[in-house]
C-alpha cells in the first residue's frame, strides 16, 4: 500500500461532505464514525458510509473508516455495517495495546470471510497516545497479523486525558508531554516498518501554523499528516512531497555509492555522505516510485 501524505477525515453524518468526496485531493479518505458523529446519529451514519463504500466512488484515494474504540458498544456495529463495503483500511482510535490489534484482526478475519473478501486484505491504521494507557502501551504494539500499515497519535484527546489546558506553547510548538507522544509514535512506526502520520492541526484558518507544523513533522521523519478541513489538504500534500532538489540529491547519493563499491563514507559537494545518508536517499526514491 502506498504512503499517504494527507489523511482527510469526513464525518460519516455529513451528507454534503460525503457527496464531495471524489473532489478532495487527499491520498487517504477517512469516513469517521467516532468523534464527529453523535451516538444517536451513528446508525444513520453507518448506512451512509456503507452506501458510499459500495458505490466505489471514482478517485485515486484509498478508503478508510475510523470506527469507535475497542472498548465501546459501537465498535462491533461499525465493523458489521462497513465491511460489506470493502474498505481498504480500518482506522482504530485510542489504540492502547498490541492485544487490541490482535482482537481487531480476528474480527476482520471473520468479517472478511463472511463478505467474500480475501483474508488479510483489510489493513489497519492505529491512533496511539490518545490516553495515558496508550502512552505506556507503545512497547506492546506489534504487527503479527501484517495488517498494520500506519500509526498516528492524538494530541487533542491526550490533552483532555491529562487535564491539560493546552498542548502547545505560545509559539505553537507542542509542550513536552505531547512532543514525547509524537516521538514515541514515530519511533514505534519506524520499528514496525509502517507509515507515521502526524496528528491533526486544529486551527483551520492558521495557514502559517499548519505549514510550520508540517515542516517540523517532516523534519523528524513523519511522512504524512491527518487533516480535518479541505483547505488543509493541498498544503499538507505539498509539505510532504519531496522537492525536485531533494530527489536530485538522493539520486546523486545513490549513484555516488554505486560508483564506489565498498566505500562507507564519501564526499558530495563538500559534505560527507555515509551509509545512513544512502539509506535515506533510497527510502525517498522508493516513496516517489511506489
Amino acid at each position: 500500500m502506498n504512503e499517504f501524505r494527507t489523511a482527510f477525515f469526513i464525518p460519516g453524518g455529513n451528507e454534503k461532505m460525503l457527496a464531495k468526496v471524489g473532489t478532495i485531493a487527499a491520498d487517504l479518505i477517512i469516513f469517521d464514525l467516532e468523534d464527529s458523529v453523535l451516538a444517536s446519529e451513528k446508525p444513520q451514519a453507518r448506512k451512509r458510509v456503507q452506501s458510499i463504500l459500495k458505490d466505489n466512488f471514482s478517485g485515486r484515494q484509498t478508503r478508510a473508516v475510523r470506527i469507535n474504540a475497542m472498548d465501546t458498544q459501537h465498535m462491533q456495529e461499525d465493523l458489521d455495517a462497513v465491511m460489506p463495503g470493502r474498505p481498504d483500511v480500518i482506522m482504530l482510535p485510542k489504540l492502547e495495546s498490541g492485544e487490541q490489534l490482535v482482537q481487531l484482526s480476528a474480527l476482520l478475519d471473520q468479517l472478511e470471510s463472511e463478505n467474500g473478501i480475501e483474508l488479510g486484505n483489510t489493513k489497519v491504521i492505529g491512533i496511539t497516545a490518545e490516553t495515558s494507557r496508550g502512552i505506556f502501551g507503545f512497547d506492546t504494539i506489534s504487527n503479527t497479523s501484517n495488517r498494520l500499515v500506519g500509526l498516528s497519535w492524538g494530541a487533542e484527546d491526550l490533552a483532555t486525558e491529562l487535564g491539560a489546558t493546552t498542548n502547545r506553547d505560545q509559539q505553537g510548538r507542542f509542550l513536552p508531554p505531547f512532543e514525547l507522544a509524537r516521538t514515541l509514535c514515530l519511533a514505534k512506526a519506524r520499528e514496525l516498518g509502517v507509515q507515521a502520520l502526524d496528528t491533526v492541526f486544529p486551527e483551520i484558518d492558521n495557514h502559517e501554523g499548519l505549514q510550520a507544523e508540517c515542516v517540523a513533522a517532516r523534519a523528524i521523519g513523519y511522512t504524512g499528516k491527518l487533516a480535518i478541513h479541505p483547505s488543509q489538504v493541498d498544503p499538507i500534500n505539498q509539505a510532504f512531497s519531496p522537492t525536485q532538489n531533494e530527489i536530485d540529491n538522493a539520486k546523486l547519493i545513490v549513484e555516488l555509492f554505486a560508483a564506489n563499491p565498498g566505500k562507507g563514507a564519501l564526499q558530495l559537494d563538500g559534505k560527507m555522505a555515509d551509509i545512513p545518508h544512502l539509506k535515506s536517499a533510497k527510502r525517498l526514491l522508493k516513496r516517489i516510485n511506489d
